[in-house]
């Protein structure tokens, strides 16, 4: 898979979550918000919480499903960004995963919300 495939696979991994998310009624803040350490693709609120989302997509999941994909050491890169989105916010704070595989015609296969991971 190229790089503009990967790029065009989490698009569309983000799109599904953002309406996934905002269907479960969180509001959206922002997408693929960044600084030096790397790059949050969802912020969000769900009631109070401040929600910091990871969204791993995979086409089918040969070589290991898109929960994999997210190790120790990127839950530690996250926090770290989301401590520096948040350090001026008053809000309780969570971390979640949207886990999707996709059909190779890119339609939806799976969709999983985990929250409060980290």
């Amino acid at each position: 898979m190229t790089k503009s495939q990967n790029k065009s696979t989490g698009k569309i991994g983000e799109d599904l979550a953002v309406d996934l998310l905002i269907n479960k009624g969180y509001q959206i803040l922002e997408r693929n918000w960044g600084n030096k350490w790397g790059e949050i693709d969802i912020i969000a609120k769900d009631d109070e919480i401040l929600v910091f989302v990871e969204v791993k997509t995979k086409i089918g999941d040969f070589f290991g499903t898109p929960e994999e994909m997210v190790n120790h050491h990127k839950l530690s890169q996250l926090q770290k960004i989301a401590s520096s989105y948040s350090s001026s916010e008053n809000s309780p704070k969570r971390l979640d995963i949207v886990a999707i595989v996709l059909s190779p015609d890119l339609s939806p296969e799976r969709i999983n919300h985990y929250q409060a991971v980290y």
